[in-house]
């Protein structure tokens, strides 16, 4: 079956918590790619009494990352986001919030700023490059 590689790949995501293709995006080319800790992926949380969920959360270092795609998150909704961060720093994990651009384009910039969070945070683990040519070494 033509595709069959990469169509289990994405399955064993979602079958993993991903919900959408930036998340596995996500996962694959920020997370895995660079030895990031694996995170949490749609956590549900309760603030104010309104259940959300949390597109990938690290317990171990108070970091909630929110991947933002044109669907879930278009622009004449931005408060809502706005107003989920705020949210969030105020009861203790700090929020990242990344678009599709940033995961598709830029995911060795993304995962230095991420990587530099946790070290913050408390990670001794080290990142890695994800191949020849990878930016992550100039950016962290």
């Amino acid at each position: 079956m033509r595709w069959r590689a990469e169509l289990t790949a994405a399955l064993a995501e979602v079958d993993a918590g991903a919900t959408t293709l930036l998340e596995i995006r996500f996962v694959r080319d920020v997370e895995r790619a660079h030895g990031l800790p694996p995170t949490a992926r749609q956590v549900r949380s309760l603030r104010g009494g309104r259940v959300g969920y949390e597109d990938a959360r690290a317990d171990a270092y108070g970091v909630v990352i929110e991947l933002d795609g044109r669907v879930a998150h278009p622009f004449a909704e931005r408060h809502r986001d706005l107003r989920r961060d705020n949210a969030a720093v105020r009861a203790g994990p700090a929020p990242l919030r990344y678009g599709w651009g940033d995961v598709t384009e830029r995911p060795c910039l993304v995962a230095a700023e991420i990587a530099e969070v946790y070290r913050r945070r408390g990670w001794s683990g080290t990142p890695r490059p994800c191949g020849a040519g990878c930016r992550f070494a100039e950016a962290a």
